[in-house]
């Protein structure tokens, strides 16, 4: 009987030392696939970034590019009637000031 016994323990010692290499192994294998996907991710997020941000400088290309054309169209007509744009400021003033006298009374 203890033969039995001392002859089992070296089996069981290889038996714990190939499944603590097959599971240092398996994890090995898993942070590798952990770290390929998480690169790809990255790239991807990256990619993403890149786009939208240039995306957001086209959108503010334009805009400024629609606020200089406006500016240009309000000028324009100022020039073109100047009474006219004078005659309406000092009404929408006038206007302005009745508003707010009415309500400090």
């Amino acid at each position: 009987m203890p033969n039995d016994t001392s002859n089992s323990f070296p089996q069981t010692r290889n038996d714990v030392n190939n499944l603590k290499e097959t599971a240092t192994e398996a994890a090995k294998d898993l942070a590798s696939t952990a770290t390929t996907h998480l690169n790809k991710a990255r790239g991807q997020a990256q990619d993403l970034a890149s786009h939208a941000k240039s995306e957001a400088y086209d959108q503010v290309g334009d805009l400024q590019g629609k606020v200089g054309d406006l500016a240009t169209a309000a000028r324009d007509y100022v020039v073109a009637r100047p009474l006219t744009c004078l005659g309406t400021a000092l009404a929408i003033g006038f206007i302005f000031g009745l508003s707010r006298r009415g309500s400090r009374d």
